[in-house]
């Protein structure tokens, strides 16, 4: 049986309406990024987003039940975007060495682009990173594995010395969290003097780990 023209317009306005949430959803969004970046964890609020929005502050709460799920929410989305760009980088060059010089590039690029994005996700809260995203077993610092990975190959290639992939790993992540922190909190580390400091920070650490 065809759909009556009833059907059709009740069809058409759940549409728009899906639609307009979607769109609501979307600037909330977006003005959460811009205003914590602005004032910090400490200093935003759901009554400035919705400020910013031009919304009622009850609005906002029919989408996210407090500070932390919008912030956090938005985080998320912040290591979807990591996730899907290290998985990028770590695809295309078939060395080791040179696919941990792609990743920890992609890294300081990303933090460096995303300041907002960033912050969430590696400056403001510690519990946050190690928990699990929602409907994931995993903690969302899993995504970092991705790098202990390139150095296991690099180590079982012969190119790195034989030791804790961990705590190679764990050195690259410091190294890269460092130069895009220092660039966020100092407003004298310039974009460019941050990924100088990484770029020579990591040539000391691959250095520093080859077969002797």
């Amino acid at each position: 049986m065809s759909p009556t023209r009833s059907d059709r317009l009740r069809a058409a306005s759940r549409q728009r309406r899906e639609q307009e949430k979607h769109e609501v959803r979307h600037a909330i969004l977006d003005a959460a990024g811009a205003l914590f970046l602005e004032h910090g964890y400490a200093g935003f609020s759901l009554r400035q987003v919705a400020e910013h929005i031009g919304y009622s502050a009850t609005t906002i709460y029919l989408y996210f039940s407090d500070k932390d799920d919008l912030l956090f929410t938005l985080a998320d989305e912040g290591f979807h975007r990591f996730g899907v760009q290290l998985t990028e980088a770590a695809s295309r060059p078939a060395d080791p060495i040179e696919r941990i010089r792609v990743l920890a590039h992609t890294y300081v690029a990303f933090g460096l682009d995303n300041p907002a994005y960033y912050q969430l996700m590696f400056m403001q809260r510690g519990d946050f990173l190690l928990a699990c995203r929602p409907g994931d077993e995993r903690p969302r610092i899993d995504t970092l594995g991705i790098l202990q990975r390139a150095i296991e190959d690099a180590i079982g290639a012969g190119l790195l010395r034989t030791g804790s992939a961990s705590m190679y790993a764990d050195a690259l992540w410091a190294l890269a969290h460092g130069s895009v922190a220092l660039h966020i909190s100092m407003a004298t580390v310039s974009r460019e003097r941050a990924e100088a400091m990484a770029t020579i920070a990591l040539e000391a650490l691959i250095a520093g780990l080859r077969p002797t």
